[in-house]
């Protein structure tokens, strides 16, 4: 398989994600304020896992940019990946119509967190099939993957807090805060790369 073709399956499930999360937001039953203030909640998860998702698919391209070929464990690693970041309509769904109750709430946070641990898994499964000691060295100096499954096993441990676990979502969004902006580590490689091939 080419690199464009995962590329291109990987966009277009990930576009499905976020219009199928949209999906679960019903129209407000009334034409009040309190009406409105009924959908809050979904408004508010939809938001966070619009942010999660964008953000995971910007740094997924950035990802697959430093990709020279494609082969079995780079393709089942990605489709683990997109596995899990699937399920992020339904348990965005879960959480917003149960207006945070701690189980959806927990089941999110979990799924958030193993989308996060099958992208490093991603990111390791390009580094051993291309060879890559440019990316190699990019990812061992970086702190960011650590970061975020340090932010998210917290948020985890505070879904079984009754109370506390009101702040589990917002945790997440913290966790993806150096994700936010597209992973500059891929553009040191691409410049190295650039480099190395003009020497």
């Amino acid at each position: 398989m080419t690199k464009g073709r995962l590329e291109a399956f990987s966009d277009g499930v990930i576009a499905i994600i976020i219009t199928i999360t949209i999906l679960i937001i019903d129209l407000p039953e009334g034409n009040d304020m309190a009406a409105l203030m009924g959908v809050m909640p979904l408004a508010i998860c939809y938001l966070i896992s619009f942010i999660m998702v964008g953000t995971n698919w910007a740094n997924h391209h950035h990802l697959l940019q430093v990709t020279g070929s494609v082969d079995g464990k780079i393709l089942w690693s990605n489709l683990l990946y997109l596995f899990l970041l699937s399920f992020q309509p339904v348990t965005t769904g879960w959480v917003g119509k149960s207006q945070f109750a701690m189980l959806p709430v927990r089941v999110y946070v979990l799924m958030n967190l193993l989308c996060a641990l099958s992208y490093i898994l991603l990111e390791k499964a390009i580094i051993h099939s291309n060879d890559c000691e440019i990316l190699k060295t990019a990812v061992s100096e970086s702190r960011k993957e650590q970061w975020t499954i340090a932010v998210e096993a917290l948020a985890l441990i505070l879904s079984f807090i009754p109370g506390a676990h009101y702040a589990s979502c917002p945790l997440l969004v913290v966790a993806m805060v150096p994700w936010i902006i597209p992973d500059l580590r891929m553009k040191w490689v691409f410049e190295e790369a650039r480099r190395m091939r003009e020497e």
